[in-house]
């Protein structure tokens, strides 16, 4: 292979591994790129605006990624999230780019079927849905109706799958609190920040808590009805 063919190659194989990255949602700076391929950064600088033209690209506060207009494309990394988020992940040996390619290509027939017990009951107001995921994620306070009974200043910290039914799981008042959210008939966000305490992000993560949702209120009313009064 000549110096030129070899020239070529490694200016492919470096093109390759910017655009990986780029379409990865990476921020690209064109020193630290230098560095990592051992080229100038007017080298750099000449990939990212002539060889690399062709895509959308923006260059701010020293680094260069892909422009908004690539909003809502999805990479590998973005699927593996999903599939870590949701445990998807746990069904199969290795989550890796040759089974995504797998799983998400529309001209082929699937080669799997992954069978699961649908809900009880559909959740039906997806507004509430909504309300919920976003305070959780802006650690908002709620005001929650369940069951014909308010819960005002509701810290929403996870909305939990299990079993065949989704559970609002979160504090009122200082103690751990589960809701059917089937049985909730209102959700109305506040103003009102909260800090989640680690021991509850903690509790979240323990399968013998997870196994305990469908009981949770039973539990809780049994040991209410059953406490041993004070003595004056």
């Amino acid at each position: 292979m000549s110096a030129e063919d070899r020239k070529y190659d490694r200016m492919a194989a470096r093109l390759a591994l910017i655009i990986s990255r780029l379409f990865m949602g990476e921020q690209l700076s064109v020193q630290a790129l230098s560095q990592e391929f051992m080229v100038s950064e007017r080298t750099l600088r000449r990939d990212f605006r002539e060889r690399l033209s062709c895509l959308s690209l923006v260059y701010r506060q020293g680094a260069w990624s892909l422009s908004s207009l690539n909003e809502g494309v999805r990479t590998d990394r973005d699927i593996l999230h999903f599939a870590r988020v949701t445990s998807t992940d746990q069904l199969f040996p290795v989550m890796d780019s040759k089974l995504i390619s797998v799983l998400t290509d529309n001209s082929i027939e699937s080669p799997f079927i992954v069978w699961q017990v649908p809900p009880e009951r559909k959740p039906t107001h997806p507004g509430s849905f909504w309300r919920i995921t976003q305070a959780i994620v802006d650690r908002v306070l709620l005001d929650v109706t369940t069951a014909g009974q308010l819960y005002r200043w509701f810290a929403p910290y996870r909305l939990v799958f299990f079993g065949s039914s989704w559970y609002l799981v979160g504090e009122h008042n200082q103690q751990i609190q589960v809701c059917v959210l089937s049985d909730i008939s209102g959700v109305s966000l506040t103003h009102r920040k909260f800090l989640r305490r680690r021991s509850v992000d903690e509790l979240l993560a323990n399968a013998d808590f997870i196994n305990s949702l469908p009981h949770f209120q039973y539990v809780r009313k049994v040991l209410t009805d059953t406490a041993t009064p004070r003595s004056a």
